[in-house]
């Protein structure tokens, strides 16, 4: 768990934006947040997808466009 934390952190102060940690069922740092306004945009469950708060692939909250392929 620390290296998984450790690498999130490191990718986080390099920039990136959609750097979750995958396959820790309840982690704070299992969903996909909005750069912008900090607000869920991808709510994970282990391999489910609980919410996708997207809309045209921009965060439905401020619409910020989040890269990805959404269809």
């Amino acid at each position: 768990m620390r290296t998984l934390e450790r690498a999130k952190a490191i990718c986080d102060a390099e920039g990136l934006h959609y750097v979750y940690v995958g396959n820790v069922p309840g982690h704070a740092a299992e969903k996909t947040y909005c750069p912008k306004c900090r607000r869920v945009v991808v709510d994970r469950a282990g391999y489910a997808i609980n919410g996708l708060h997207l809309t045209k692939g921009r965060c439905r909250f401020c619409q910020q466009p989040i890269a990805g392929v959404w269809g």
